[in-house]
């Protein structure tokens, strides 16, 4: 059985992960691979919305992305991880912790997710509706070593996945 591995991809809210990493899956598949989509707002939802989003809070639902992300690469299963991870805590507390860890900074400017803003959540943040919002009130640590750097705000989709799609088979 092949080791799983874990694509994290991380950024700003609104700046692509969910919409780049179902395509990521979608192509893994294509190619006969084992994967599985970790969507950070969907497993907020399936567990019940048990934490905030304060920092503590964020790294304690960033441990349970972690487990499952290990679990799965411990099955042979590639994981596509789409979060926010907007600690340095948490993505280091991830390559210590999965053994074939790959990280993937969607950069686009917090203008840019402003503008894009599908769920709300920016404007509900500057109306002062909304705590603990990165990039408004809470920061976003921008890392350090990604595997790989994907400026959604200038590339189109297609060309964000090429670039994924070259990553992955580069693994």
């Amino acid at each position: 059985m092949d080791k799983g591995y874990t694509l994290y991809l991380t950024g700003f809210s609104g700046a692509g992960k969910s919409t780049l990493a179902e395509k990521t899956v979608e192509y893994l598949k294509s190619q006969g691979k084992a994967v599985q989509l970790i969507d950070g707002d969907i497993i907020r939802g399936s567990i019940g919305n048990m934490f905030g989003y304060t920092k503590e809070e964020r790294l304690k639902a960033s441990s349970i992305v972690r487990l499952l992300c290990k679990l799965l690469n411990d099955n042979g299963v590639i994981t596509v991880a789409a979060v926010i991870g907007a600690y340095k805590e948490m993505r280091e507390n991830n390559r210590e912790q999965l053994e074939n860890y790959h990280e993937i900074y969607l950069d686009c400017s917090i203008e840019e997710c402003i503008r894009r803003d599908v769920k709300g959540l920016y404007k509900r943040a500057l109306n002062g509706d909304e705590k603990h919002v990165i990039g408004i009130d809470e920061p976003y640590e921008v890392p350090k070593r990604p595997g790989l750097i994907i400026d959604t705000e200038k590339l189109s989709i297609e060309e964000s996945m090429e670039m994924i799609k070259e990553f992955v088979n580069g693994l």
